[in-house]
């Protein structure tokens, strides 16, 4: 069983903005010296980078949607799609017919 970490969350908030690739309130020399002296956050470290790793792997960018969904959300409200005045002020439907 691994050894508790006394100030793990002063630790592990610092390893993971490290991962996320954001400033950390502690240098890398006092954190790579911490997880030298600190089974408990190496270990949780070592888990935490196979996690993040496998996130950015296992989820390709999807195909972008932005339009179809405007143009959905957009249909619903704009009276140019049942025949009536178009009350959109920046019309962005994808088969608009008001000519905005």
């Amino acid at each position: 069983m691994t050894a508790r970490c006394l100030e793990a969350e002063r630790w592990r908030d610092a390893l993971s903005a490290r991962l996320d690739g954001e400033e950390s309130p502690l240098s890398d020399a006092e954190l790579d010296r911490h997880l030298l002296r600190c089974p408990a956050c190496a270990e949780w470290y070592a888990e935490s980078q196979r996690v993040s790793a496998h996130l950015h792997c296992a989820s390709p960018a999807g195909p972008d949607l932005s339009r179809q969904l405007i143009g959905a959300t957009e249909a619903h409200i704009c009276g140019c799609h049942h025949g009536e005045p178009c009350e959109c002020t920046d019309c962005q439907c994808v088969d608009c017919t008001c000519g905005n």
